[in-house]
């Protein structure tokens, strides 16, 4: 057993089984706490003091006379390191671990790396969980009713969406470039006199826009508000039809119905042909949408 000294008050310090039976605590000393005092100062309650005491990981530093359990600050910055471990997600048994370890640095990072991981686990599946919520709700919102009923739909729905968002990107850098051959180039006929790389971007324009429209519609479909069914719409409908980022005006093959329909991109090309249904979509049960392959092959 040691002696340390604090704020004049000699302590007797050592292992938890040492400090039960030696020197008791004058009530009036300073830096004490009593087992309820240092549970307020640190933020825990009783019991959790009264536990980690149990479990041999926050010894008190001495008795009272009257029996009860005191703690010195060197024992509320003891049980706040605890108490920040905890908070952290390691095991009790790790903690101690770590207390009474004299690698107490070097056992404290491998544990902490190891908790990172886990976390990093728990945070993509919490994500993928929230994706798939987010992908019903959406669902729900827009067409009404689920069409992702199974994990296997949910994930051809993500990876849609996924393919979407890599596909605008694509239009937002090919949009750049547009904007850059036809304005570059007609400033440079202004300036200079020069006017032949002008048609020649017009000619780049013209492309690089109808390339986006026909790859775009190669992997659109559209969702009638009427009748449910899903439709791959018309090149010439898709190009003149009005739309918002998400609907497009156009009228249903199966029903007959113009309204706004909910667009919907699909990762893989679409193998039905212009202004027919997908399978199992349609409600006209006519040989025109029953077409044996979507996209994917999947009627989602």
């Amino acid at each position: 057993m040691t002696v340390r000294t604090i704020e004049g008050n000699t302590i007797s310090t050592g292992n938890a089984n040492s400090m039960r039976g030696n020197r008791s605590f004058g009530e009036g000393e300073d830096a004490v706490y009593t087992t309820g005092e240092l549970a307020e100062t640190c933020g825990t309650t009783v019991r959790t003091v009264q536990y980690y005491d149990q479990k041999g990981l926050l010894a008190p530093s001495g008795y009272s006379e009257g029996g009860r359990r005191l703690y010195t600050e060197a024992d509320a910055e003891h049980l706040r390191f605890i108490l920040l471990l905890k908070a952290l997600g390691l095991k009790l048994a790790q903690i101690k671990g770590v207390l009474e370890s004299p690698n107490r640095e070097t056992i404290l990072e491998a544990l902490l790396d190891e908790r990172q991981e886990e976390l990093r686990r728990e945070l993509t599946e919490r994500t993928a969980m929230l994706q798939g919520i987010e992908l019903l709700q959406a669902d729900l919102q827009a067409f009404g009713h689920l069409t992702a009923t199974s994990t296997t739909a949910m994930d051809t729905r993500m990876e849609d969406n996924r393919a979407r968002n890599r596909f605008w990107v694509v239009m937002v850098v090919v949009g750049v470039f547009i904007d850059a051959a036809w304005i570059g180039t007609l400033i440079y006929g202004i300036v200079s006199g020069v006017w032949w790389p002008f048609p020649l971007a017009l000619l780049f324009v013209v492309a690089a826009a109808l390339w986006m429209v026909v790859r775009y519609d190669a992997h659109a479909t559209s969702l009638c508000p009427a009748c449910k069914a899903e439709f791959r719409p018309k090149i010439g409908a898709f190009i003149l039809s009005g739309h918002t980022p998400t609907t497009r005006k156009l009228t249903c093959p199966c029903c007959g119905t113009k309204d706004w329909c909910v667009e919907r991109y699909h990762a893989e090309p679409l193998t039905v042909a212009p202004g027919e249904c997908l399978p199992g979509t349609c409600h006209r049960h006519d040989a025109a949408c029953e077409t044996p392959a979507s996209a994917g092959g999947d009627a989602r």
